[in-house]
């Protein structure tokens, strides 16, 4: 928990840094060079505090499996109770180990976004994800209210690609020393499309943006950032206006074997 806090903690200062130190300039960064000081860390603290979702999927226990770094899951979700009401597939809510409740549900929908009682590769044109973890950490101190909302389509038949859309929100009050941290996310991600199979292991199009504020610590941050895709192991990272390049070679648990949601357990 405390390493979670500090890692997260730690990629607010170095984005903040990134920006103070940049002034108002635009800084070109070439794909052989990274963000920040520390070469192997700054690409994936990047990307875990673009979607402040990194942080969230692990106090959660990965409720959806293992997913990619910027939050999108890589499997067909399994394992949760059909729920007739709703008509979607719900866990929870779950009393986890380190003091927060989990909930989670999906839910398959056909092309004409009908609900399903079970997922049909040729007619389940879609699934909707939702999340939600919330409470108060037990040992060092962390209130947290975080909720996903997530749909990935072009799943019916014979797939290349996937498309996901949605938003989140995140909201963390973590004790540093004396002071309290306030930490607020809000996500959009649009139309992002990731391939079906192996070939590529990156996106092929579509951004993912945020507005994070901090406040209580030294400095508050106010900050909007994007990353784009475009197919490339290199994505485009754009921070209240500066623009970098991220290697997603280097950023760990993308897939390499098998496509996104390409198996279900």
């Amino acid at each position: 928990m405390i390493r979670d806090l500090s890692r997260s903690l730690v990629v607010v200062a170095v984005l903040s840094a990134l920006v103070v130190g940049c002034g108002k300039s635009n800084k070109s960064v070439s794909p052989s060079e990274t963000i920040g000081a520390n070469s192997t860390q700054a690409p994936a603290d990047a990307m875990s505090a673009l979607t402040g979702w990194g942080r969230s999927d692990v106090l959660a226990g990965m409720p959806f499996g293992m997913s990619w770094p910027f939050g999108l899951p890589l499997s067909i979700p399994s394992g949760c109770s059909f729920d007739a009401g709703s008509q979607s597939f719900v866990c929870g809510p779950n009393s986890l180990p380190n003091g927060l409740t989990e909930t989670h549900s999906y839910q398959f929908l056909d092309a004409s976004n009908t609900p399903q009682s079970a997922f049909d590769s040729l007619t389940t044109a879609s699934i909707h994800f939702t999340s939600k973890l919330s409470g108060t950490t037990t040992g060092h101190y962390s209130k947290v209210d975080d909720q996903h909302d997530l749909t990935v389509s072009g799943l019916a038949g014979v797939e290349t690609s996937r498309t996901w859309n949605g938003t989140g929100t995140s909201s963390h009050q973590d004790s540093l020393g004396l002071a309290l941290i306030d930490t607020h996310v809000n996500t959009t991600i649009t139309n992002v499309v990731v391939p079906a199979s192996h070939v590529t292991p990156y996106p092929l199009s579509g951004t993912i943006a945020t507005h994070t504020t901090v406040s209580g610590g030294l400095m508050p941050i106010d900050q909007t950032a994007s990353l784009s895709f475009n197919g490339t192991r290199y994505a485009t990272l754009t921070i209240n206006g500066m623009t970098y390049t991220i290697d997603l070679g280097k950023i760990p648990h993308l897939p390499v074997t098998g496509g996104p949601l390409a198996n279900h357990h």
